[in-house]
């Protein structure tokens, strides 16, 4: 079944077509991804938003909206389900663990910070 969903973060909007061979995970696909979220639990923000991506160092893609108000910086990532499908999760500010009270880690495998 093809599906095709419309949806706006920020002052960007995006269309997706999506084609799964069961209806249900269509619908699921675009039920989760044409919603993402639009409230951040950590400041109370429900306008400022955008949406992002990054890579790791082993080709994992990670997709994320970001509160843009000003001083937040949270993120709401995208899940995924080991048996398929996606959700998103709360939004969390992401603290360094240099700042969070632990040591700072020097090792050269954990020595660049990836924003997720």
């Amino acid at each position: 079944m093809i599906g095709k969903v419309s949806f706006k973060v920020g002052q960007t909007s995006y269309q997706l077509e999506i084609n799964e061979p069961q209806e249900m995970d269509t619908l699921h696909k675009m039920a989760v991804l044409g919603n993402p979220p639009s409230y951040c639990q950590v400041c109370k923000n429900n306008k400022f938003f955008k949406l992002d991506s990054n890579k790791d160092k082993d080709g994992n893609v990670y997709m994320n909206v970001i509160c843009t108000a000003a001083g937040c910086g949270a993120k709401s990532k995208l899940g995924q389900y080991k048996t398929g499908g996606y959700f998103w999760k709360k939004f969390e500010k992401w603290v360094p663990k240099n700042q969070a009270g632990a040591p700072a880690d020097t090792s050269e495998e954990n020595s660049e910070d990836l924003p997720f």
